[in-house]
């Protein structure tokens, strides 16, 4: 087979995969901000709290876009 054929098959296929964890991390992101918030909390940081709130807020809100729901 072609070298190049190959290559350009191999890239063509790193796509869907490539698309698969950009969603994933989109899903996954609003849940860290959520732990870190709770992580905060519990050593009364509650100035860094309202930052990973407002961040997994944030995140979540572009979740919901990315994903059609919005």
């Amino acid at each position: 087979m072609n070298r190049f054929v190959l290559q350009v098959f191999l890239f063509l296929a790193f796509i869907p995969l490539a698309i698969l964890v950009g969603y994933g991390v989109l899903v996954i992101a609003p849940i860290f901000c959520c732990f870190l918030a709770i992580n905060s909390y519990k050593f009364n940081n509650y100035k860094e709290m309202y930052i990973w709130m407002a961040f997994g807020g944030l995140s979540f809100m572009l979740a919901m876009y990315m994903l059609g729901v919005l």
